[in-house]
């Protein structure tokens, strides 16, 4: 304790009485094996309690200080957290031993894990001593030293480690844990089905989820101290299976829960797997030699590792398969733990602030979507860290039940973390596997701070079981649809449990109530919109408060803003919804149902954009939305109405972009959106990380083409943009545009490499030109012909070919354009545009490609994508172009002058493009970048921008 008080740690807590805002915490002795572990340190800085920095190991001085045992265990340690603690600490204070965490622990090849190694005659030895604290200080852990430490440092790599399943080295100890867990989950499912050939899938998926589940939380009570050796004294008594039905029982009386719930088919009597597979997995559990040490698992990863498990079920065959909504993407995406907690703090945490934990107790906090519970998890633990920082500010108001006083600080007792669980906490999953996963992570955060001893006081005081019963606050269902799509016995049985209906007011009668139906009968007034009914079917569900009149062809008049059935509603919900396009995997009933219910929309099924609406329909007044969804939703035509009704309807608080994908398997860009159910021209919170953050007034987005949110806006871009449009046509009014040529069979079945060729061959043959071969103002043809004709999958109109044309890059962050006059072909890459005005095509592309234009296109179009980012018809058509009186000389005169530039261009590009010496590169670079110069200055003076509005222009960061 002196040692690492005397490197500035406060070891002693003088300073820091929070136990959850701690920098230095003293791990409780637990059992290892048979024998006693002495206390461990674990060191983390503030703000951040969730990320250890570094692990102390303390031993007894003995002779076996440095063996592979001890290393072994102290090199456990920092695996799990490797990403920020790649360095343990095994001392006996006589001793003090630096080793590497980085790769995975393996008891036959301790030795080059160790770096640096001091004995108690080095702490006064200026030098060495010096080495040690600047490394371990709190000053130099502050600074990054182990960080630097660790990249100067090559990894120690001994003999890899390799057990039942999978090799080591050096890969991320989650993925290893998923594999693991993995491939036990496909030995159970096959032993179960071999032992009882009955069991269908969706059973099997099931009993294989609930015994993994049973035997991963038995490990935690085990290595938390929190229950003596169990797993690995099964077979003992009577078989493996026996024994752990026996220990389940017996657990299912002490903690509750879904956990060691008694399941009709596993725990029947007759129930039983191939023994030895069964046997030898709970020996791989439970071996010492293991590199999985469940004391030191941060839960939110073992929730990230469970949130992937649950992409797969488990078929008939007992095979692992992925779940259909995840087949194309290979899986479930987990959000990391920073973006949960920077959305938990902006929504709860705002919320919570200067509140009493009696205000906050009658506070409703939600995932509609939750998945493993990683959200759910964050919103826990920002509640356990606020209540035990408001009772050690105030210890006078600290009631019985709710503290503990331990080491000298008080700590929320068991009874008082239950209540916030089930008080605050609730969640939804369509997934039942997802639900006891969620469950079962909350249990793991309940506990993770308890003890055999004060466990055990809490059943001698209140005689309750440990676990809560979360039935109540996590339920299984579709949170998107009601029980209304089976009225009049529109679904058979089993369609309508597959669709797995939700009624929120039955599910959380405490915190929903059904609004009485009922209305007066009107006609359609402006602000509606009309659905057509299938034989002008009577209005139900989310519509049910008011009664509307048919109008003609069995249509129906109904609010452009659908009213929510309920009264009631969340304090703030979280999560990150699924990002699945249901066109495949919805039924009809589904979409009709989604089609008729949701105002947001808009010809798809993108599932985020329903979630989105939903959620901000089951808020409180004044109640929060937190989401992590696609960039999509700042600018995308299928978004429109969503865009629309959070305008409308919501204060919008926060739009946070990230400028690298958050998700790194998944070809999708993030952005964290926060609302407000409140209705207000409130300002807009607009963050890029890493660039800049503005404030917005979101009626500004309101008056925005398709209501989309602006990235990069601020006053002075909104006002120089609604400039720009007032003296401008939109470019779709005076031109014609189609994408090029889709290659593929009529029925996509032949390859697009068939229908490329080097010559040509005959008249079908036509030179072409793709996306790769266009530069601003420059094309570079590579000598391809397509072969044109109705076997095409589509071949498009000709004169989209045969007439002059611009022609524009679809992929890009900006329009990347040029002009073609020699009758190229083009493909699905290129957006050809022919002109059907008296404005010259070569005016037009002055426009698109001048600084000006480029600067519009990112303010109005852009959603910060920088993955692929494509270009769309509806933006294309919606760029505006200065109008021009042809019979006003002045504008004759600009029109035709700009025409004139952009010929010279053409010409200097392809000089350029054919230079052979580095005197005429230099030569033609110099011009095209004069002509550039000049197009931009009369564009500006075209659309009358002043100094400041072109110093705007040219200091964007854009």
């Amino acid at each position: 304790d002196k040692f690492f008080d005397a490197l500035g740690w406060d070891v002693d807590h003088d300073k820091q009485t929070n136990p959850y805002a701690q920098e230095v915490k003293v791990e409780r002795g637990i059992n290892e094996g048979s024998t006693r572990k002495r206390a461990d340190y674990a060191f983390f800085l503030a703000p951040n309690y969730r990320d250890v920095r570094f692990y102390v190991e303390a031993k007894r001085p003995s002779k076996d200080f440095g063996s592979a045992d001890n290393y072994f265990q102290a090199i456990r340690y920092g695996y799990f957290t490797k990403k920020t603690s790649p360095f343990s600490v095994l001392t006996s204070f006589e001793d003090f031993h630096i080793l590497d965490c980085r790769l995975k622990p393996d008891i036959k090849s301790t030795a080059p894990r160790l770096v640096e190694a001091f004995d108690y005659t080095d702490y006064v030895d200026p030098e060495k001593f010096a080495r040690i604290y600047w490394l371990f200080s709190r000053e130099a852990v502050a600074g990054g030293s182990l960080e630097k430490f660790a990249e100067n440092r090559p990894l120690a790599r001994g003999k890899k480690f390799q057990r039942g399943l999978f090799k080591g080295g050096d890969t991320q100890p989650d993925e290893d844990f998923l594999e693991e867990l993995d491939g036990y989950r496909q030995q159970l499912a096959q032993a179960f089905k071999r032992a009882n050939p009955d069991l269908d899938g969706e059973t099997l998926t099931e009993v294989t989820q609930r015994t993994l589940d049973r035997l991963v939380f038995t490990r935690f009570l085990e290595d938390k101290g929190i229950e003596s050796p169990v797993i690995e004294n099964f077979g003992k008594a009577d078989g493996f299976w026996e024994d752990f039905i026996a220990a389940s029982l017996r657990l299912d009386r002490k903690y509750n829960g879904v956990v060691f719930k008694f399941h009709p088919r596993l725990d029947a009597p007759g129930f039983k797997p191939d023994e030895k597979v069964f046997a030898r997995i709970c020996e791989e559990l439970t071996d010492p030699t293991s590199p999985y040490n469940f004391n030191v698992i941060p839960i939110h990863i073992l929730g990230s590792i469970y949130e992937r498990f649950l992409g797969k079920v488990i078929s008939d065959k007992a095979k692992v398969e992925w779940k259909p909504e995840n087949r194309k993407n290979n899986g479930v995406y987990y959000t990391p733990e920073y973006i949960v907690r920077y959305i938990v703090e902006t929504t709860v945490g705002k919320m919570i602030e200067s509140k009493t934990p009696d205000e906050i107790s009658k506070l409703k906090f939600a995932d509609i979507a939750c998945g493993s519970g990683s959200f759910m998890l964050g919103v826990y633990d920002v509640l356990l860290k606020y209540h035990a920082e408001y009772y050690s500010k105030n210890p006078g108001k600290v009631r019985k039940g709710d503290c503990v006083r331990r080491d000298g600080t008080l700590h929320l007792s068991l009874q008082k973390k239950r209540d916030i669980l089930t008080n605050n906490l609730f969640g939804v999953d369509i997934d039942r596997q997802a639900v006891e996963v969620a469950q079962l992570s909350l249990y793991l955060k309940l506990l993770e701070d308890e003890t055999v001893g004060t466990t055990s006081e809490f059943q001698d005081e209140f005689h309750f079981t440990l676990l809560p019963s979360l039935d109540k606050n996590i339920v299984c269902g579709n949170s998107l649809i009601g029980p209304d799509i089976a009225a009049g016995g529109a679904l058979t049985d089993a369609e309508e449990k597959k669709i797995n209906p939700l009624d929120y007011a039955q599910r959380f009668p405490a915190i929903f109530r059904r609004k009485v139906s009922g209305g007066e009968l009107r006609e359609a007034v402006p602000g509606d919109v009309e659905h057509n009914y299938p034989g002008g079917m009577p209005l139900h569900g989310s519509y049910d408060k008011v009664s509307y009149k048919k109008t003609k062809n069995a249509k129906l008049a109904i609010p452009a803003v659908p009213e929510s059935e309920y009264e009631g509603g969340f304090d703030a919900i979280v999560g990150n919804p699924p990002y699945v396009l249901g066109r495949e995997t919805f039924n009809d009933n589904v979409k009709d149902y989604l089609a008729e219910h949701y105002c947001s929309y808009k010809g798809k099924f993108d599932l985020y954009v329903y979630f989105t609406e939903q959620a901000s329909r089951l808020l409180r007044q004044n109640g929060r939305l937190g989401y992590i969804l696609p960039n999509t939703l700042l600018a995308n035509e299928n978004a429109t109405l969503l865009r629309k009704y959070i305008l409308e309807n919501r204060i919008l608080e926060v739009l946070k972009m990230f400028s690298a994908r958050v998700f790194k398997e998944a070809q999708v860009e993030s952005v964290v959106l926060v609302l407000r159910n409140d209705r207000d021209d409130g300002f807009a919170e607009l963050v890029v990380e890493g660039d800049k953050t503005n404030k917005l007034r979101q009626s500004l987005f309101l008056k925005s083409p398709q209501f989309k949110f602006g990235v990069y806006s601020n006053s002075e871009t909104e006002g120089l943009l609604s400039k720009i449009q007032r003296v401008s046509l939109p470019l779709g009014t005076i031109s014609d545009i189609c994408i090029g040529i889709q290659l593929g069979g009529s029925a996509g079945s032949k390859h697009k490499d068939a229908f490329i060729l080097d010559k040509k061959a005959d008249v079908t043959c036509k030179p072409f030109l793709d996306g790769k071969e266009i530069n601003s103002y420059q094309k570079l043809w590579r000598g391809k012909y397509v072969k044109y004709g109705n076997w095409l999958h589509r071949k498009r109109d000709e004169k989209y070919f045969l007439n002059p044309k611009i022609i524009i890059r679809q992929i890009g962050a900006t329009p990347v354009a040029t002009l073609d006059e020699e009758n190229y072909y083009t493909l699905n890459t290129i957006y050809n545009l022919i002109g059907t005005s008296q404005y010259a095509l070569k005016f037009l592309l002055a426009i698109i490609n001048s600084a000006l234009g480029q600067w519009f296109w990112m303010n109005q179009n852009s959603d910060y994508k920088t993955l692929f980012p494509k270009i769309k018809k509806t933006q294309i058509e919606s760029i505006p172009i200065r109008k021009i009186d042809f019979s006003n000389p002045t504008d004759k005169k600009r029109h035709d002058r700009l025409v004139e530039l952009v010929g010279q261009m053409l010409v200097a590009k392809a000089k350029l493009s054919a230079t052979k010496t580095e005197r005429d590169r230099e030569f033609y670079t110099n011009k095209c970048a004069t002509l550039d110069q000049q197009i931009d200055a009369l564009v500006y003076q075209l659309y009358g921008l002043t100094a400041d509005e072109i110093k705007l222009v040219e200091s964007s960061s854009l």
